[in-house]
């Protein structure tokens, strides 16, 4: 499986600022702030000198992480100290096994539907003078 199949799931986690994954397979993709894209070129770059798995970068009030799964190397911006970084190694490798689909938008609320009752005239315990 590869990551370039869910780049949209990585790019829509809350925090994430800029995303490129770099896959033997595919052209480098990229999504997210279009000013990164440079700065993530470099640090895949630095990165293929490191000889590591996975290294962080802070630059500003930003982490760049760069990490290695299964062939493909993602590098992933968001603002130092945010929460998602606890959890991003593991969204990473999770999303490297299994391709995810389409990225789904949250619904909007709806109103609860009053269902029909099943038969029982009763009122409800609001309902009774005695409540009131």
């Amino acid at each position: 499986m590869s990551l370039f199949a869910n780049i949209e799931h990585l790019a829509a986690a809350p925090g994430v600022v800029a995303v490129t994954i770099d896959s033997p397979n595919h052209p480098r993709g990229f999504r997210g702030v279009d000013s990164w894209s440079p700065v993530l070129d470099a640090s895949l770059q630095l990165f293929g000198q490191t000889g590591e798995d996975t290294i962080r970068l802070v630059i500003g009030q930003h982490t760049v992480i760069i990490q290695k799964e299964h062939g493909d190397t993602v590098a992933v911006v968001l603002p130092t100290g945010h929460a998602i970084a606890k959890s991003l190694r593991r969204m990473i490798r999770r999303l490297a096994k299994k391709e995810r689909g389409p990225v789904t938008t949250a619904r909007a609320p709806q109103a609860p539907t009053e269902q029909p009752s099943a038969g029982t005239s009763e009122p409800s315990p609001l309902d009774r003078p005695e409540a009131a």
